[in-house]
């Protein structure tokens, strides 16, 4: 019966540990958390505590000397951001573009294929549908 208490305590250990996770990744928030977990606020709130407790008594005891590397990684520069903000709406214009494209063959075919249909009086559209039903039976 006892170890039936503990895995019962180890597996809510695990689940408020993963909601804690969820909201430092800022997937939820604490009123998110609370009615996903089926927890109170305070309860969200207790956990939140002490998992960032136990990440603080876990840093005092290891001394980390900082790296210079991790510095610049941690802050961009602002010509950085500014490069990567350049950068990404390029991308976006050129998939902006693409879909375009993309929008115009798919009205160019259709267009085509009704044309087709109604001078040689055969309904393309439907004949592919059918045989494509027809193989799978």
């Amino acid at each position: 019966m006892e170890q039936l208490s503990k895995l019962r305590m180890q597996d809510h250990e695990l689940t408020m540990r993963q909601m804690v996770e969820e909201i430092h990744r800022g997937l939820l928030n604490i009123k998110q958390a609370a009615a996903k977990f089926e927890v109170n606020r305070d309860t969200v709130k207790h956990w939140l505590d002490k998992v960032e407790q136990e990440h603080l008594s876990i840093k005092d005891k290891v001394p980390v000397k900082p790296s210079p590397r991790k510095k610049k990684a941690s802050a961009p520069q602002p010509e950085e951001a500014t490069a990567q903000i350049m950068e990404l709406q390029t991308k976006l214009q050129a998939l902006e573009q693409e879909l375009e494209a993309s929008k115009f063959k798919a009205l160019y075919y259709s267009t085509l294929l009704k044309i087709a249909e109604q001078e040689l009086g055969i309904d393309i559209e439907k004949k592919s549908a059918t045989r494509q039903s027809g193989s799978c039976s």
